[in-house]
């Protein structure tokens, strides 16, 4: 009887055996045919959830089980975890996923565009709108798609001093919904300006930018004129929300080098600087506030209530309409804090909240990822108000100037709110006019503004309710930016900021066996280097984004902005 029992629980383990193999082979044809797979991993099998995260891409509950992405190099390392999963193939047969291949066939809003549509919508908007709209090209996808952006505002064609506020959707390839809700958007906005008070205040007061295609190879994985095969990586099968440096890994958290389009969103943040964001996904509904990389209970923003406070009111927002269920799949109150959730490395929300000292909140607008066309105008209805709202966040919370007290020139400083700021949250004016806008809640505060050569100023007990403006000029300390490294020992940089040559004055004894000099950006990246040759150098730095740089010259390392 005992042998009975034994031979029956080698039969069974062998099947186990047997049928896991089969997933392994299936999985891996799935790849080997679209370049990703889906897998479905119970959650009881999960010990380590964050671990697993870091392995794939861990996407959203699917009832009992987690779905996740893989690429073959993620497949092989999550091979190695020794988990119980299955395939997971999507039935869209019964899906309507009808394309738009004309422009006029777009004015139901209820398709999908073909990629061709969709370039000649986005050059309509600024063709059709000169006065408010431009359209600005972000970069080059994988495979050579443009990816766009409208700058929407009552200048579009410069950089004028409004809060800064930035909408992008699908850079998961086939999570659709937010597509389609940020082209209708600009189109509200647009066609509304001239007759809608709130649509002139919202244009007049802020910079909006809005990118509806963040991942154009993988939203048209097979050819340009439909969706049905969208993938959620890009071209070279990476998944451009892990894509980005990370808090905690730096950059290539991912194992994968930066991607075309990852370098494209770094830059264009680079030079425009937002101050609030939001960046629409699909698979769940939900609202997902920073940090990614950390739970609340190890590391929260300074501004968690702000977020929180942003979040429910876009909540309140959805009409009695909306089902019942609605944006309550995952948490009861409709937003989370994202490491809470699951913790992810290389998201772009982190990104443009912890280095770029921004406010970017991920909406997960759809649990379908590729919603059926006739749900489009439906969730135009749910969410439209909430998106609309959303933005009008921006003519909240503290702007100003920050300038030189005795040349009224413009000054590059930091905004320090006191016994409150800390990790990255504090935020800066920008060097060309001094110009400054602090997202916060209605309250009393202590702000300090400071910059390098001059002396700090500290304002007590400001009262900020809703947008209040404070201007602040700052007196020289007699020791500036340019004597950063030793003035002593002969270093010098000028002009600092400089737009496209700087000039570096040293002292070459102090170069020893060195002598070469290297530019690097924020992120510790090289940028530029060559050999010293003079004991006056001119530097081209046309090239470079706006920005802070360190220059490294021997055993010496001096900073200065590109402005």
């Amino acid at each position: 009887m005992k042998k009975f029992k034994i031979l029956v629980l080698i039969l069974c383990f062998c099947q186990v055996l047997s049928a896991q193999t089969s997933v392994i082979k299936d999985v891996y044809k799935i790849i080997s045919e679209k370049g990703e797979a889906k897998i479905l991993i119970p959650k009881k099998e999960v010990k380590d959830l964050n671990l697993l995260a870091k392995t794939i891409s861990l996407d959203y509950p699917k009832n009992d089980s987690w779905l996740g992405y893989v690429n073959q190099k993620q497949y092989n390392k999550f091979l190695l975890l020794n988990i119980k999963h299955s395939l997971y193939i999507e039935d869209n047969s019964t899906k309507a996923l009808t394309m738009a291949t004309t422009m006029a066939q777009m004015s139901s809003w209820d398709r999908y565009p073909t990629y061709r549509v969709y370039d000649s919508l986005m050059r309509s908007f600024a063709l059709n709108y000169p006065n408010i709209c431009k359209l600005d090209t972000i970069g080059f996808s994988v495979n050579n798609r443009l990816i766009l952006a409208l700058r929407i505002s009552s200048n579009p064609y410069s950089d004028i001093d409004k809060p800064k506020f930035c909408y992008s959707s699908t850079m998961h390839g086939d999570e659709l919904t937010g597509y389609v809700l940020l082209l209708r958007l600009a189109d509200w906005l647009l066609s509304n300006y001239s007759s809608n008070q709130r649509v002139m205040d919202i244009i007049n007061n802020t910079q909006i930018f809005i990118n509806p295609l963040a991942n154009p190879d993988g939203t048209y994985g097979f050819n340009n004129n439909n969706v049905s095969y969208a993938t959620r990586y890009n071209a070279n099968f990476v998944d451009l929300n892990r894509n980005f440096p990370s808090l905690t890994s730096g950059s290539n958290a991912d194992g994968e080098s930066l991607q075309k389009e990852t370098l494209a969103f770094m830059s264009y943040a680079d030079s425009n600087e937002f101050s609030i964001s939001a960046n629409l996904h699909g698979g769940a509904e939900v609202l997902n506030y920073p940090y990614d990389s950390y739970k609340s209970s190890s590391v929260s923003h300074s501004d968690e209530n702000w977020f929180i406070n942003v979040c429910t009111g876009f909540i309140n927002s959805i009409p009695s309409s909306a089902p019942s269920s609605f944006f309550r799949d995952i948490t009861h109150s409709g937003y989370t804090n994202g490491g809470n959730w699951y913790m992810i490395d290389g998201s772009r929300q982190d990104y443009h909240t912890y280095f770029k000292y921004g406010r970017e909140i991920t909406f997960e607008v759809s649990s379908q990822k590729s919603l059926s066309t006739t749900e489009l105008n439906n969730y135009w209805n749910y969410l439209n108000l909430g998106l609309i709202a959303f933005i009008e966040n921006c003519q909240k919370g503290l702007q100003g100037y920050v300038r030189d007290s005795a040349t009224n020139e413009p000054l590059r400083a930091k905004i320090w709110v006191e016994n409150h700021d800390s990790f990255h949250s504090e935020v800066y004016s920008k060097a060309s006019s001094g110009y400054y806008y602090r997202p916060i809640l209605d309250g009393n505060y202590s702000i300090t503004y400071s910059a390098n050569g001059y002396f700090p100023k500290t304002i007590d007990n400001l009262s900020i309710s809703s947008m209040t403006n404070q201007d602040v000029y700052l007196v020289k300390s007699g020791i500036g930016i340019n004597d950063v490294g030793n003035a002593n020992e002969g270093l010098l940089i000028y002009p600092n900021p400089a737009k496209d040559i700087i000039s570096v004055r040293l002292n070459k004894s102090n170069l020893k066996d060195d002598k070469s000099y290297k530019i690097y950006n924020s992120l510790g990246i090289c940028l530029l280097s060559d050999f010293v040759d003079n004991n006056i150098m001119n530097i081209d730095i046309s090239n470079l984004n706006k920005g802070l740089y360190f220059i490294e010259i021997g055993n010496k390392v001096l900073k200065f902005i590109k402005d």
